[in-house]
């Protein structure tokens, strides 16, 4: 790779030089961030805590064991990620409300064909397609669109973006287990479909009315000198160099940095997915668990926008080595009682670390690799992700049929964490004692 020197300000920083008063952000666009924040909270029916929720029934019906089970969903994780390879590359090209409705039509196709699962082949498809269009292809475009659209403060409107997803952990578990307890799933499944093909193109129609001014303000090519001040706005959206998705392949830092980067999704997805095993295991009442969420998304919501701001002050590099600690305590704990202070405990830690991933993630594609080219890029990150979270519940479904206790299971997971973090550290410190580099293939 050829260095290059670049002595710009960073986005985001108080040298930067943003003209706007802090919040006025937020008032010229606010409608964006709602649709991002929108996008979150619908992913829903593709994460892995929904689906989870309905395990027991699945397995009961489907006469499934937890190892089958979670070879089912990750198998069907597995192929989805590889289909996001090639249709996330369609973000960039596509108009972004064409796009975004075909999406939500994908994920009200997927809760129909979940609701007539009567065997292994079409739960597969409907975890297939579920994982596809929730998981990935929603996830994915809200954080793209944040990173494009609101490139002087992308961590923090990520971080509120997020804030979706904490609000369906918040809200939705209570009222699945709720409804379970008067209706068969397969209902859910339906009533889920009909609301989502009803409701959500028209809402996110609404709310990206003013998309096309917000990506002028972004892709505005031109400084403007402050006539109070020696500061600059820089050019945001297509600020330093612009890599390719062929070109970020080759580069061994995203290699290096990934797994610290994603290790608090494979380690969440594999617990949540087997969470009534745990619950079970612990003696906790399931109930109880379900109102856990709330804490979850509480302390997501809290810290979201705190450590955003810190990625949009400090950059990506200097969060991304700590983001997994507050997780690896939770579990240590996790692994020594079994009170349900320790399940407080371990949800408020992996609460911390959902924060910190939520924040520095979208940030660290776009300040290292640009804009024009970041949903390719993006799809290469949700692709290792969603690959970590289809390995997570196999591997964890096939130690529990073992006979493999849940705490062993913790430590193991703390010794992962602590593996990858080290590995992330040393390249984030390598990264930010050398010049930032260009693309070593021209675009």
């Amino acid at each position: 790779m050829s260095p290059s020197t670049n002595d710009k300000p960073a986005i985001g920083d108080s040298s930067s030089g943003v003209l706007r008063k802090p919040d006025s952000w937020i008032k010229q666009d606010w409608r964006i961030i709602l649709f991002g924040f929108v996008l979150m909270y619908c992913s829903s029916p593709g994460q892995t805590y929904f689906i989870a929720l309905f395990g027991g029934e699945i397995r009961a019906d489907l006469n499934l064991s937890h190892g089958e089970f979670g070879a089912v969903y990750s198998a069907a994780t597995l192929c989805s990620a590889f289909l996001l390879l090639w249709s996330g590359r369609i973000l960039d090209r596509a108009l972004l409300n064409c796009f975004v409705v075909g999406v939500v039509a994908g994920l009200a196709t997927a809760s129909f064909v979940m609701s007539f699962a009567t065997g292994a082949l079409s739960l597969f498809l409907a975890i297939f397609l579920l994982r596809h269009f929730g998981q990935g292809l929603m996830g994915m475009t809200s954080v793209t669109t944040m990173m494009r659209y609101v490139p002087a403060h992308k961590a923090k409107a990520s971080a509120l973006s997020h804030m979706g997803y904490s609000a369906a952990e918040a809200t939705i578990p209570s009222v699945i287990v709720a409804c379970l307890l008067f209706t068969v799933w397969q209902d859910i499944w339906r009533w889920l479909a009909l609301g989502l093909i009803l409701v959500l193109p028209l809402l996110l129609s609404y709310l990206l009315q003013s998309h096309k001014a917000a990506k002028k303000r972004a892709a505005d090519g031109h400084a403007k000198q402050s006539s109070n001040a020696d500061h600059v706005v820089e050019n945001a959206y297509l600020e330093g160099p612009q890599w390719s998705r062929a070109q970020v392949v080759k580069d061994p830092f995203f290699y290096a940095i990934l797994p610290g980067l994603t290790c608090q999704s494979l380690l969440y997805t594999g617990y949540m997915f087997h969470q009534v095993h745990l619950v079970e295991s612990k003696g906790w009442s399931l109930a109880v668990w379900a109102g856990l969420y709330l804490v979850f998304s509480l302390t997501t919501l809290s810290m979201s926008f705190v450590l955003g701001a810190l990625v949009d002050r400090f950059g990506a590099l200097r969060v991304i080595p700590w983001i997994n600690v507050p997780m690896m305590f939770g579990l240590l704990v996790l692994a020594s009682s079994s009170s349900i202070l320790t399940a407080v405990v371990f949800m408020v830690c992996m609460a911390l670390s959902t924060a910190g991933q939520a924040s520095s993630g979208g940030p660290f594609y776009s300040e290292r690799y640009g804009n024009k080219n970041l949903g390719a890029i993006k799809s290469l990150g949700s692709f290792y992700m969603v690959l970590m979270t289809a390995v997570s519940p196999i591997i964890l479904g096939y130690f529990i049929d073992q006979s493999v206790s849940m705490n062993v299971l913790a430590l193991g997971g703390v010794v992962y964490a602590l593996i990858v973090s080290v590995v992330a550290g040393f390249a984030c410190k390598a990264a930010l004692l050398s010049p930032k580099p260009k693309p070593n293939v021209p675009v």
